[in-house]
């Protein structure tokens, strides 16, 4: 989910956000303007984005990860020969 699209939803500024989240504004901004990478902030600071702006961890971070196929793709499965 794009952050800038949610800070709007909610009806806040980048400025209210970062300081109901309990992060730096010049890390508020540099995410928001790409400066930063999202993936690439602590899972800290991704938490305090999430419950601020009430989304999940994953929400935050799903555009920007890769798709990984479901665990039992990969499990072993025995052959009856």
């Amino acid at each position: 989910m794009d952050i800038n699209t949610l800070i709007a939803q909610r009806g806040i500024t980048r400025y209210r956000a970062a300081k109901q989240a309990g992060i730096p504004q010049t890390t508020m901004t540099d995410i928001c303007s790409g400066k930063a990478k999202i993936e690439n902030c602590s899972g800290e600071t991704i938490y305090k984005l999430a419950k601020t702006l009430n989304v999940t961890m994953e929400s935050l971070i799903s555009d920007v990860m890769e798709y990984r196929p479901p665990f039992e793709t990969f499990s072993c499965q025995s052959n009856s020969n």
